[in-house]
């Protein structure tokens, strides 16, 4: 019999999402073999043996996490030989589950071979399709779940922003614009404030009670999945939207006397990033409790804005 139900092969670069899914997949009562949770098993052992045996023999089912990293990395190259190998023992049972990231062709896997498309897809319902993969029943709409899957569904999209995230933290942006006179860096300004105030009060928009019960219904009653992962999608956008509109601003070549006002404007972004993301985890860890609301009042502090102002406009 079997060790694991499943094994997890994936590129470090995805290992964000692979590790919620594996933790789900506990909550579930599937075994499972993650990397992580093995060091001490892995310390000392010929890798290359003892890993050939978890992905060719000692799971019922192999998750193949493809993405443009997976196909070439050196372990996932050797953990899907393995998987691939165990096809040639056992040819007419499914063996080799692919979800994938992206559309990147795997050496050994056929076009023709069923998969799971991840790019709107969280990993708590990956971790029920292989939950119901294996045989294990899984409760279909819990108490709670339209919240849950709200939350996990923003949380996803914001993990793929992290990059940007960090580029912001560092007041980080490529150039992409030059302004030479004062008319030009002035008239700009104005109409980039008028867009960070369309963009947070968009957030207060999309979680308002109409767009909520557009889409989780009306009160006893189910909501909608693709609304509410709709709803949750528009909400992350959001937050890009917030990121992309202050790196614009810093990205922006100005004469030099409006530099510390672009900055300083660049900054308001600041607070409702981090009300967003505190939202979101105080969010997730209400669901699991089936409790939670979607309620989130953006604020920021203008007064180093209008201290820049000032002394452009008497300058």
């Amino acid at each position: 019999m079997p060790k694991y139900d499943v094994c997890l092969s994936f590129a470090g670069e995805d290992r964000d999402y692979v590790e919620e899914v594996a933790r789900h997949l506990t909550e579930l009562g599937i075994s499972r073999f993650y990397d992580t949770d093995e060091q001490s098993a892995l310390w000392g052992e010929e890798l290359t043996e003892y890993l050939d045996k978890i992905y060719r023999e000692d799971s019922r089912f192999c998750v193949m996490f493809v993405s443009a990293d997976y196909v070439r990395k050196h372990w996932t190259i050797h953990e899907r030989r393995s998987a691939l190998a165990r096809g040639l023992t056992d040819p007419h049972q499914p063996y080799v589950l692919p979800a994938r990231f992206d559309d990147t062709p795997v050496p050994g896997v056929r076009p023709s071979l069923g998969f799971i498309d991840l790019r709107n897809r969280t990993p708590r319902e990956l971790a029920v399709l292989i939950a119901e993969k294996a045989g294990t029943p899984v409760e279909a709409n819990p108490a709670g779940w339209e919240l849950q899957l709200f939350s996990d569904t923003a949380s996803m999209h914001l993990r793929k922003l992290k990059d940007k995230r960090l580029s912001h933290e560092m007041a980080f942006a490529p150039d992409v614009r030059t302004l030479t006179t004062d008319t030009e860096a002035h008239d700009y300004y104005l109409m980039r404030t008028g867009v960070f105030d369309k963009i947070v009060n968009g957030v207060a928009d999309l979680l308002s009670p109409g767009k909520q019960q557009w889409a989780f219904g009306p009160a006893g009653r189910a909501g909608d999945r693709d609304r509410i992962k709709h709803l949750a999608t528009q909400f992350a956008k959001s937050y890009e939207n917030l990121l992309d509109w202050a790196a614009d601003l810093r990205g922006t070549t100005t004469p030099e006397r409006y530099a510390p006002l672009y900055a300083a404007t660049a900054q308001l972004a600041d607070q409702p990033l981090g009300q967003i993301e505190e939202f979101l985890a105080q969010l997730a860890a209400a669901t699991e409790h089936n409790a939670g609301t979607l309620e989130l009042a953006l604020s920021y502090d203008v007064r180093p804005v209008e201290a820049e102002l000032e002394k452009v406009q008497t300058t």
